[in-house]
Parts: structure tokens; C-alpha cells; sequence
């Protein structure tokens, strides 16, 4: 009777011991949250939008016409596979027309993580700037609810300082020698639930 039950235990035992192998395996599947749009305020672009920057001092005009728009979400992962870190979405915004202009930036679980933006020559990426957001922010004789703004910390490139604000996205641009581009003025904000186009690729993470 002893040796019955030591077999019955040793039988349970193994499919137990099986069983969690084969969840390990597969993996449970993760639900990501659903993305934030709002998180877009920032960067309302879609393609074909044309942002043009002007500056009275040098009597230039910098233009850029976006090309591409993408973003990447993750719906669900797996945690038996390598999936890397789980619901990471990604956004990039890229213009190579006249002017080289590039936007990258690195969400999880709807918040950012990493941000890069490249305007011709000039990098503004994780670790070689300063980060601020200030209210009610005055530049060039216009006011903004909110804005964000990257300096700089080294002396690379044309640029070295960024200004986004909230529903309009770049406004300003200065250069390192003091030389100031601004959006031209009258430009409306964007309310995203009225903007097509708007295209989300839900991808499943394995």
C-alpha cells in the first residue's frame, strides 16, 4: 500500500513538474495597455505636413516636409519567449528632403523612455541634452500653454536648442550662435481627433 501511494505521489509529482516546463515554455501571454494618442500632442504630424521655421536675424527659412510617420505598438507578449522588455512602442518621423529631419522616440507602457530628434547636422539624443517644460512660454512675441525644451550639452553640431510645444510640435530652433528660427505665425493647433491619417501598427510582441 506504502509503495502505491509513493508511486501515486511520484506520478503527480512528474506531471506537475511537466506541466509548469511546458507554461514555462509557451509563456503567459501579457496584455499591453492600449496606446496613448495623447502622447502624439507633441509630435502632430502625418505625412505630407510641412513645418516651416524662419529667422529674421539670418533671413533663412528652414523647411521640412515630413515623409513618413510611423508607429509601432504592442498589443501582448509572451513571458516564455525573449521578447525584450515587453510593451515597448516606438514612434519615427522622418523628413530627407531639403532638409534632414528625423524624430525617434521610445515608449513603455505609455511612457517615454527615450527621445531623439535630429534637425540637419545636429543631434539632440539621451544624454547630450538638458530637459525642461515650462508653462505659459514666450518666444519670438508668441505665447504657448506648454512647451518642451531641449539644450544642448555639448558643442556639436548647428543647433543647440530645441522648443516643442503642446498640439504644434517644433516652434524653435537656436543655433550656437545665438541665431533664432521660429514657426511661422498663425499656425493652428492640432486637435488629433480631427487629423486623419493616423495609422497604429499593432504588432504582437512574439
Amino acid at each position: 500500500m506504502k509503495k502505491i501511494f509513493n508511486f501515486t505521489i511520484f506520478v503527480v509529482l512528474s506531471f506537475l513538474f511537466v506541466g509548469m516546463r511546458l507554461i514555462g515554455c509557451a509563456g503567459i501571454v501579457i496584455n499591453c495597455p492600449e496606446f496613448n494618442i495623447e502622447i502624439l500632442c507633441w509630435i502632430p504630424y502625418q505625412e505630407d505636413d510641412v513645418i516651416e521655421l524662419y529667422s529674421q536675424s539670418k533671413d533663412s527659412t528652414i523647411m521640412f516636409s515630413i515623409e513618413s510617420v510611423e508607429i509601432r505598438h504592442t498589443t501582448d507578449y509572451k513571458t516564455g519567449y525573449d521578447c525584450g522588455e515587453g510593451c515597448n512602442d516606438h514612434i519615427s518621423i522622418n523628413s530627407h528632403n531639403e532638409f534632414i529631419f528625423q524624430i525617434d522616440i521610445s515608449i513603455r507602457k505609455n511612457k517615454i523612455t527615450g527621445q531623439s530628434y535630429r534637425i540637419e547636422d545636429t543631434y539632440f539624443l539621451d544624454g547630450n541634452y538638458s530637459y525642461s517644460e515650462l508653462k505659459n512660454y514666450l518666444f519670438e512675441n508668441e505665447e504657448y500653454d506648454l512647451v518642451r525644451i531641449f539644450e544642448k550639452t555639448d558643442s556639436r553640431g548647428t543647433f543647440k536648442k530645441l522648443i516643442i510645444a503642446k498640439d504644434i510640435g517644433i516652434i524653435g530652433l537656436v543655433d550656437i550662435h545665438g541665431n533664432t528660427w521660429s514657426l511661422k505665425p498663425n499656425i493652428k493647433r492640432r486637435n488629433l481627433n480631427e487629423r486623419e491619417g493616423i495609422v497604429i501598427s499593432n504588432v504582437s510582441g512574439c
